[in-house]
């Protein structure tokens, strides 16, 4: 019985020890010897039949084609106010109108200016005609008439003034209704019923009217290095941080020839004229810019990145497992290349550059539209991470 037990004793304990050790190798396989998994990322880009332009980059400010200001060159408080921001007005309308008392009164007292200066016109008037018929008699002396004359003179003048006073008080009390001067919408209102305007040194500015925001402007600040490139009429393609997704489009205008100097740094402003049917653009918004300078029509074009990419020889283990191969081509001194992919054939293709604008460059060779240039080849190993960067990729079996 005790050699039984003594038996059963080993035996569980070769089952035991089996289990650990099995355990230790599974461990050390999946630790040091397991080779981990391996995704493959290939980045392709379509070769384009486009018109390439050099651009020049810029920043402004979107403003209306035209703005005026409306003010009032008499001063009084503000009794009535009839208009709002962004309202529509016409040419004629009123907008505001200020107290008239004291212009009233300023008024009657120049009417009254007037009366008076009529009276003292007759009356130098008579005294005159008397002086004249005592100097025919010989009764007055020649210094009585000239005094009598040049009495009747100044009258005459000081009813010419007065009546030219009586007329300025009635314009000033026809500038108490503050008029529009053009048809369009007030995107500036700078005052309130009761607020006092005072006319004394400078006209006031009570309102600012636009004409038209469906045609604005952009002032833009061009580089003193870049205004040599920028030309009336260009094209102009620009977005606003209001509408990031959207592109909107231009043309220069003018190029003003007066330098901006701020910070020891030269621009010059550039006009760019905008349509803006839909009134999406707003005054004062800042626009990026991409003046596009020179144009230049290509047959075939690619991504920059494609004429630096190289694919790199320790790669070639994995992308062989994966089914890849290569063709590579002969090359001449200093001559450009693109890869491209054909069945799974990283092919090498011999080009020349004509012309490039940074971004894109139009190229000659065994190139085909059919055809997609490579920009990248990523290579991860290890444990595949959903949705990043190589979550499209290709996978070890």
């Amino acid at each position: 019985m005790t050699e039984k037990r003594a038996r059963n004793k080993k035996i569980r304990n070769i089952i035991i020890w089996s289990v650990v050790g099995l355990l230790v190798m599974l461990f050390i396989y999946s630790v040091f010897i397991k080779i981990p998994k391996s995704y493959v990322d290939v980045q392709l880009e379509p070769i384009l039949t486009e018109i390439l332009y050099t651009e020049v980059s810029a920043t402004g400010t979107i403003n209306p084609m035209e703005t005026v200001t409306v003010g009032t060159q008499v001063s009084g408080e503000i009794t009535d106010v009839y208009v709002d921001y962004n309202d529509k007005v016409k040419k004629g309308q009123l907008l505001a109108r200020l107290d008239t008392r004291n212009l009233r009164s300023s008024l009657d007292e120049s009417r009254a200016n007037v009366e008076k200066s009529e009276i003292m016109v007759e009356q130098t008037k008579r005294s005159l005609d008397r002086e004249k018929e005592l100097y025919e008699k010989g009764i007055s002396s020649d210094l009585s008439l000239e005094q009598a004359q040049d009495a009747y003179n100044n009258a005459v003048a000081s009813l010419k003034i007065a009546k030219i006073q009586l007329n300025k008080m009635s314009v000033n009390l026809g500038y108490a209704e503050i008029i529009s001067p053009i048809d369009g919408i007030v995107i500036s209102k700078d005052i309130e019923v009761g607020q006092t305007v005072a006319a004394t040194f400078a006209t006031p500015t009570l309102f600012s009217i636009v004409h038209d925001l469906s045609m604005m402007k952009i002032e833009a600040s061009v580089d003193e290095a870049d205004i040599g490139k920028v030309k009336k009429g260009q094209h102009v393609v620009f977005t606003v941080d209001a509408y990031p997704d959207d592109e909107f489009t231009g043309v220069v205008e003018q190029i003003q020839i007066q330098p901006v100097i701020l910070q020891n740094v030269v621009t010059y402003k550039t006009i760019v004229y905008v349509n803006n049917p839909d009134l999406k653009l707003l005054p004062g918004m800042t626009a990026t810019l991409i003046i596009q300078t020179e144009a230049q029509p290509s047959d075939r074009t690619v991504p920059n990145s494609a004429l630096t990419f190289e694919p790199l020889e320790y790669d070639w283990s994995i992308l062989k497992k994966k089914g890849y191969s290569m063709k590579k081509s002969e090359l001449a001194k200093d001559q450009e290349s693109i890869w491209v992919m054909r069945n799974k054939v990283f092919t090498q293709i011999p080009v020349e550059v004509t012309f490039t604008n940074g971004i894109r460059s139009a190229v000659k060779g065994e190139v085909s539209l059919e055809d997609s240039v490579i920009t990248n080849c990523k290579i991860q190993i290890g444990e595949k991470k959903s949705g990043g960067l190589f979550s499209g990729g290709e996978e070890d079996e």
